[in-house]
């Protein structure tokens, strides 16, 4: 590594495209391992600089700063564009039961009192209220909204 006492400086002077595709290779497997698609755009940097260095020859600094940039563009591309459209689409009702019973087609249980009365979803029976009017046992009803454990109805 040369006479240079700052074996830093050396260092960075022998950083060849091959170390590039290394170090982005490894920032991948850190990507996979944390899922945060953070290290991922670095990552992705660093490779595109080593594929620059292998066709290329630049010095230390510019390989840096192509790093720095390209690392900078990606990051906000990624965060701005990228991530909104892999996170997007419709809410899932997978996890929120009061969201995926809207819209469900219940039976009363027995006749609704002053609006107020008892619904069958699926295994279990629920409190029910309706705005307007009373049910008779046995009629359908679709599910307008949930507010805590009460389901508010409406006939069918």
């Amino acid at each position: 590594m040369g006479n240079d006492p700052n074996v830093l400086i050396q260092f960075l002077e022998n950083v060849t495209g091959v170390h590039w595709l290394i170090l982005g290779f490894a920032l991948l497997v850190a990507e996979i391992a944390s899922g945060t698609s953070y290290i991922l755009w670095p990552a992705v940097a660093a490779l595109f600089v080593g594929l620059v260095k292998l066709v290329i020859p630049i010095d230390w600094e510019m390989q840096l700063v192509l790093f720095a940039l390209a690392t900078t563009a990606l990051l906000y591309i990624g965060h701005k564009y990228i991530r909104p459209r892999v996170k997007g689409g419709e809410p899932s009702d997978l996890n929120d039961r009061a969201r995926s019973m809207r819209g469900m087609r219940v039976k009363a249980v027995a006749d609704f009192d002053t609006g107020r009365g008892r619904v069958h979803v699926g295994d279990s029976q629920w409190r029910a209220s309706m705005d307007v009017g009373n049910a008779k046992a046995g009629d359908e009803l679709r599910v307008l909204s949930v507010k805590g454990t009460t389901l508010t109805v409406e006939p069918i």
